[in-house]
């Protein structure tokens, strides 16, 4: 092509940056994609030992917002604004719930697009968290998403079969 489509540029986050750190970044961002993985600051303590991880996301996040504004699609594509991703967590739909209210309480209709992912795939020594040593279950994601679409929230769920084994990596580093 003579005439190459911008492409925008993306910043994928864990949710863990400072606000200050997002202001160094206005104008040089057209996509966030931040995960918001609790909002509950006993569970972002038992499973990331980080109970203050919900206050530090929730600001990023309305700063993340604050910079790019509602969602631009065109052709299909976004080329501005902000995705909000939460993984499922086994035995947690009341967590994915308060999270999808935060969504909705702080962003007007169409302002952000919201990710719920089903993947969650236990691993490791989970012996000190013993819930989580399970796949997600077919009617905790059914109702997941019954949630997200009562509540309005626009985004994406992700198929079920993205959490097969295949699609983990060892996370030896081979490869590398």
């Amino acid at each position: 092509l003579d005439d190459p489509l911008p492409v925008p540029v993306v910043w994928n986050s864990g949710g863990y940056e400072r606000v200050e750190t997002l202001r160094s970044l206005e104008g040089k961002v057209d996509v966030y994609l931040p995960d918001f993985k609790y909002l509950t600051p006993a569970l972002a303590g038992r499973y990331s030992g980080a109970e203050d991880y919900p206050q530090y996301a929730a600001a990023a996040i309305l700063e993340m917002v604050r910079q790019t504004g509602p969602c631009v699609l065109e052709d299909g594509l976004l080329k501005r604004g902000t995705v909000i991703r939460h993984l499922i967590l086994p035995g947690r739909l009341h967590e994915a719930k308060a999270v999808m209210d935060w969504v909705a309480r702080h962003f007007p209709p169409d302002t952000v697009l919201f990710s719920l992912m089903s993947q969650y795939t236990p691993l490791g020594d989970l012996s000190r968290t013993p819930e989580l040593n399970r796949r997600l279950r077919r009617g905790e994601m059914e109702s997941a998403i019954a949630y997200m679409q009562n509540l309005g929230l626009p985004g994406f769920c992700q198929e079920r079969t993205s959490a097969r084994e295949e699609y983990t990596p060892p996370f030896d580093l081979t490869g590398l």
